[in-house]
């Protein structure tokens, strides 16, 4: 079966769209599918030009739909609201609004699509290390796998056939932002049976999990034309009270250990974006950086200078 029809739901968050919109015009000028824009605690500014966008691009984007105008929920909580409230036919996407897309990308998906219930993808670009560890307490948004090969699936890009999806969710009634501890005891004994039971889990792990267990087949599969920063919003616009904006905002996951990769190339990113929209000269990368981290960033600031070269006028 070939699915024609594809839309993939945007979630923008506070005032992040007007550096973000680089990469959706990647997305949209390398596929011939649909985008709905999705805000979630957008300020007013933000929402302005995301409806903008789409008028200029109404022919690729649908509608912009608030899901949250008064406070940002999670991820997960608004792709939760999406799916509630719209029915865009045979499949259910998303994407995250970091993602550069270099060529076309979505005939593979759908290739996969042919022979799975569902297919995620979206690497971080900080890591190459997606395996749960064998003693990690709960299941975070860059673990893809665990030890065995087991599939949870990424929360950055997916594609689900919708009926498997909607039939697994009001089974054991979660959604993509179900977290852990409001789980019923039957769903609990169901993850716990199949030794997936974790204090925690992020975006859509849940959901993935026992998609699955229902007999539904994922796959995840890293697109090599798929550029994903991950976490980038949170230097564009910080979610916590009181944090300030920019490159020298520090978020609350930055302040924990093990997460320099991440803190280094998403504060250079944001420096780097917002230097090239803005035509100043090219931040320098930060000094006393490991090889392969140096090799990353040095990586990044080639593709997002071309990302914002390529669609300045998007």
């Amino acid at each position: 079966m070939v699915w024609t029809r594809v839309i993939f739901n945007i979630v923008l968050t506070g005032d992040t769209f007007w550096h973000l919109r680089y990469f959706v015009c990647s997305l949209i000028e390398q596929s011939d599918a649909q985008f709905r824009s999705v805000t979630n605690g957008c300020t007013s500014e933000a929402i302005s030009q995301i409806g903008q966008f789409a008028r200029r691009h109404r022919d690729r984007v649908v509608e912009v739909l608030d899901v949250s105008p008064n406070v940002m929920v999670a991820h997960g909580v608004a792709l939760d609201a999406i799916r509630r409230e719209r029915d865009d036919g045979e499949l259910f996407c998303f994407a995250d609004p970091d993602i550069k897309a270099r060529r076309p990308f979505l005939d593979d998906f759908r290739e996969l699509l042919s022979q799975y219930d569902a297919v995620t993808s979206g690497k971080e670009v900080w890591t190459d290390d997606n395996v749960l560890p064998a003693d990690h307490a709960g299941v975070g948004e860059r673990h893809f796998y665990d030890s065995r090969g087991f599939v949870f699936g990424s929360p950055h890009f997916a594609m689900y056939r919708r009926d498997p999806l909607d039939e697994t969710l009001d089974r054991w009634g979660v959604g993509l932002g179900s977290a852990g501890p409001e789980l019923s005891a039957a769903t609990r004994a169901r993850l716990a049976e199949a030794g997936r039971e974790f204090h925690v889990y992020d975006t859509a792990k849940i959901a993935n999990i026992l998609f699955q267990l229902d007999g539904n087949s994922l796959c995840h599969f890293d697109h090599p034309e798929l550029v994903h920063i991950g976490g980038l919003s949170h230097f564009l616009s910080p979610g916590e009270p009181g944090a300030k904006g920019g490159e020298e905002a520090t978020p609350r996951w930055g302040r924990v250990a093990g997460v320099k990769a991440r803190l280094e190339v998403t504060r250079y990113t944001a420096a780097l974006l917002r230097s090239s929209i803005e035509q100043r000269p090219i931040p320098p990368l930060p000094s006393g950086l490991d090889p392969p981290l140096q090799a990353r960033l040095e990586g990044v600031r080639a593709e997002v200078t071309d990302l914002v070269d390529r669609y300045r006028d998007c």
